[in-house]
């Protein structure tokens, strides 16, 4: 999953705890759901950049676009800046995918859903994308029909 995908969703989810009824959840709580939402993401079939010649492009414009994203949450949407940085923490698990390649082939991965043996969802292009746009639509929705 792209990690733009990863921020955008946890972003809506942060934002659907802060205005549950009853109150906004705690903090740590919210961290733990969105990582959890991370990790359930990558089970669902999708395309990486990652299995390209062009990582290093997609993943340039993967991290432009995951920070515009944070800061539209945040500065342009008025979002507080913790529930902000919490949408941007859902995408942080991904950094060990960033320090992996970095590393090599044989890199270890700390995070569950990146482990080889951790059935990651995998889709061609037309499929893998459509389904990461479709999500990232319906977080958006989601993030402006909550807007404090």
């Amino acid at each position: 999953m792209w990690v733009v995908t990863h921020v955008l969703t946890g972003s809506a989810l942060a934002a659907a705890l802060a205005a549950a009824p009853g109150g906004a959840w705690p903090w740590w709580a919210v961290l733990t759901a969105v990582l959890l939402l991370h990790l359930l993401l990558d089970l669902v079939p999708h395309w990486d950049y990652t299995e390209t010649t062009r990582t290093a492009l997609f993943g340039s414009l993967d991290f432009v676009a995951s920070l515009a994203a944070f800061l539209a949450v945040w500065r342009l949407l008025g979002y507080p800046f913790a529930s902000a940085f919490l949408g941007l923490a859902s995408g942080a698990p991904d950094w060990d995918v960033l320090v992996a390649l970095l590393r090599g082939p044989r890199a270890r991965k700390l995070f569950p859903s990146h482990w080889d043996r951790f059935p990651h969802g995998r889709a061609g292009r037309p499929w893998g994308i459509g389904v990461q746009a479709a999500l990232m639509a319906a977080s958006v929705a989601v993030v402006l029909a909550l807007r404090p």
